[in-house]
């Protein structure tokens, strides 16, 4: 009898485990196991599968919250551009103002919808293991390119950019078009979060092992409780502007298949640091990577 009694006491609370995991599986985020009845290996079990309930529900939200956020950011421009297409479509005279204004709009903004729809499509080849094409890079070299790739554009918002070229090279192991992805989508958050007559700055260091590059700005910055997820996949700040919100995820992807470490630091009001760190390229790397 003791015997049954015993097997009873497992079978039950295991049967309410196995009908709750279903119900989860089956899409139901809300419901959750009693964590506190048992004081034992299957109350560790419920309180696990309680945990996991509710990071799914958490990345379900993120997800609704991103799909929602895209879709208007797509709107937007869309909308822009139909209205502007239904104008010229009433204007004879191609030198009227107009005309000009309504071209240079329309390929502003359809720059701006192939920008979200690449970002879209490289988050997820790099979710589904995108394969690089790697070889020895001079990290200044393409730190310098890239801050002369969005140059004008900081200059046409009234920001200044500082950065001082050290004198030797950098030599690290990554795919130069990722890497160019990786710097360029850094700026163009600085820029975004950066108000006129403000500073970016650009800074390059090296150790005997890592290379880093640090991009500073004196934006709007970053809550605290905020920050933590920021580099997270479908996850947009409160104080977030335009954009498809997943350059970050994009970036520390890219990094942390690099082998290297993407760090953001912030302050509220005061501004934000960004720094991407890659190991220094020794002779026989590559063939350490060759699953990247």
């Amino acid at each position: 009898m003791e015997r049954l009694v015993f097997v009873r006491s497992i079978v039950r609370p295991l049967g309410e485990v196995e009908a709750t995991a279903t119900k989860i599986a089956k899409g139901d985020m809300k419901v959750r196991l009693p964590d506190t009845r048992y004081d034992d290996e299957i109350g560790r079990l419920c309180k696990t599968i309680n945990q996991m309930a509710e990071d799914l529900a958490e990345t379900e939200r993120l997800k609704n919250e991103f799909i929602s956020s895209v879709s208007h950011e797509l709107r937007t421009p869309l909308t822009s551009i139909r209205g502007w297409v239904e104008t010229i479509s009433n204007i004879d005279d191609p030198t009227n103002e107009n005309y000009r204004r309504g071209l240079s709009i329309i390929g502003t903004e359809t720059d701006r919808l192939y920008t979200m729809v690449e970002e879209l499509l490289d988050f997820s080849r790099l979710q589904n293991g995108i394969k690089m094409n790697c070889e020895v890079l001079d990290f200044v070299a393409e730190a310098t390119d890239a801050a002369l790739f969005v140059e004008a554009r900081i200059r046409q918002e009234g920001i200044q950019l500082v950065y001082s070229e050290p004198p030797e090279p950098y030599p690290v192991w990554a795919d130069p078009a990722r890497l160019r992805q990786v710097f360029v989508n850094l700026f163009d958050n600085a820029i975004k979060y950066s108000e006129p007559g403000g500073t970016i700055f650009l800074t390059l260091s090296r150790t005997p092992v890592t290379v880093s590059a640090s991009i500073r700005d004196q934006g709007r910055g970053i809550a605290p409780d905020d920050l933590e997820k920021v580099k997270q996949k479908f996850f947009k700040a409160k104080n977030s502007v335009r954009g498809s919100g997943i350059g970050l995820a994009v970036v520390d992807e890219i990094v942390g298949t690099l082998g290297g470490k993407f760090d953001i630091a912030s302050t509220l009001g005061q501004g934000t640091t960004v720094t991407v760190t890659l190991p220094v390229y020794h002779p026989g790397q590559e063939h350490l990577h060759d699953k990247i």
